[in-house]
């Protein structure tokens, strides 16, 4: 990575908003949040209205993610686009909903990520004759392949998990790929971010009455992050879900050991700070390598869920206030 890009990433964290202000944000007005992000990179997304104001903070992070794979080198930037596939995988499962459910397009349409660095017209997609015109359109081989037997196999029933899995599974296993071919300054942060998705589908997909078998059959190989045995172990034993700890460190491994029941929030939580941990290590320890571009791209994710929290609460609170006045 260069130093150009380096001093890009620099320049970008100094726009963030700060956590003790994020904190300040959750019980304050609409217009009180928009004076706050000024100066931050988000201040152009809600300069104007305040219109759809998540779907424009939203935006504004994908345009600056856009902003850097422009600036990586061919190889590297493939790393990049693999960590970035869940926002085409998400678009993906809203536009088969929308086909199985026969939603009109125009309630979907608003709701897809537009993504800059893909040269795909999700939109047109929406509008596509059926399910299996959408598989035969899409781009990437694999995700053809793949959709298609799903297709083959569900045939006309309407159920859009089988898809949905699927499409999770090819992204999880594109960064599990990376995770072990990647560059190392990155191999840290995609283990744990690997990890707490698994984990967390694993643990859903229990809550769905799944079994094992079933699971090792949904999920893609994760055996190279974690041994079947101990997966087996940690999603089925009542007490199991406490051996995540040891991917965790010993601070954090001692936080899980003190909750007193299976929290899946809290021990997501807990996997973002180590992914933090981890990411702030590489910006001291390899602050040149592809672990920085992932780790910011990490930071902004949650500084972004954090806004749009705090904007959503607002709006809700601002919507009761006029009902009661009306």
């Amino acid at each position: 990575m260069s130093a150009y890009l380096l001093a890009k990433i620099r320049g970008k964290l100094s726009r963030m908003v700060e956590d003790s202000d994020l904190d300040q944000l959750v019980d304050v007005e609409p217009d009180v949040i928009v004076q706050r992000l000024q100066a931050s990179s988000y201040a152009e997304a809600l300069s104007e209205t305040w219109d759809r104001p998540s779907d424009r903070l939203r935006q504004a992070f994908l345009d600056d993610v856009a902003d850097l794979i422009h600036s990586l080198y061919e190889y590297r930037r493939a790393l990049l686009l693999d960590v970035l596939a869940r926002y085409r995988v998400e678009n993906l499962k809203l536009i088969i909903r929308a086909q199985l459910h026969r939603i009109p397009s125009d309630e979907v349409r608003g709701h897809l990520f537009s993504l800059a660095w893909e040269d795909v017209d999700y939109p047109q997609l929406l509008e596509m004759p059926g399910l299996e015109a959408v598989i035969r359109a899409l781009p990437w081989e694999e995700y053809r392949t793949r959709l298609d037997a799903v297709h083959r196999q569900v045939g006309d029933k309407q159920v859009a998990f089988p898809y949905e899995s699927k499409l999770d599974a090819i992204y999880l296993q594109q960064l599990i790929n990376q995770y072990q071919s990647g560059p190392m300054s990155a191999r840290r942060i995609l283990k744990n971010i690997v990890l707490k998705e698994l984990l967390s589908w694993a643990f859903r997909l229990k809550g769905y009455g799944r079994s094992f078998p079933e699971l090792v059959n949904i999920l893609p190989d994760f055996r190279p992050v974690i041994p079947q045995d101990e997966m087996r172990h940690i999603v089925e034993d009542n007490e199991g879900w406490h051996g995540i700890g040891r991917f965790l460190g010993p601070e954090l491994a001692g936080e899980l050991e003190r909750m007193d029941k299976f929290d899946l929030a809290a021990i997501e939580e807990l996997f973002d700070r180590k992914i933090l941990k981890v990411t702030r290590e590489s910006f001291v320890m390899n602050p040149f390598g592809m672990g920085v571009v992932i780790g910011y791209i990490f930071i902004k994710e949650r500084e972004l869920s954090r806004l749009i929290e705090a904007i959503e609460r607002a709006r809700r609170r601002a919507q009761r206030g006029s009902d009661v006045h009306h």
